[in-house]
């Protein structure tokens, strides 16, 4: 099957009006084990935000191809604490599919795994 799809979640800027809303609420989303799951990359930077939600460490493996500088390897089941979070920093160059695609595609261990994406 094909991959589940993650919604990145835009937050409020910098230079937000006091009249506007001053901060934006976001939602962890379960990810899925079964098949994967795939975040389109709008183009710039994103993060992404992993929530451990088991008590035992659970792992993740982000799928990759070469970058300009030095990387050439996937992430393979990096592992997150029980109760844990971890984080980084993705460009599309050296993450996006093999073929060309802006995917970012994850697999996590189980669905004890949460993750939030937010475009920088």
């Amino acid at each position: 099957m094909a991959p589940t799809v993650i919604a990145p979640q835009e937050v409020a800027g910098p230079y937000v009006s006091e009249a506007a809303t001053q901060l934006t609420a976001v939602t962890f989303t379960a990810m899925d084990a079964t098949n994967g799951n795939k975040i389109t990359m709008p183009g710039r930077r994103i993060l992404i935000i992993f929530n451990n939600t088991n008590v035992a460490a659970q792992h993740v493996t982000i799928a990759a191809s070469n970058d300009p500088y030095g990387r050439s390897a996937p992430i393979t089941q990096l592992d997150i604490p029980a109760g844990g979070f971890a984080a980084r920093i993705f460009e599309p160059v050296g993450w996006e599919q093999t073929l060309g695609g802006r995917d970012l595609v994850i697999t996590p261990e189980s669905v004890d795994v949460d993750i939030l994406a937010i475009p920088l």
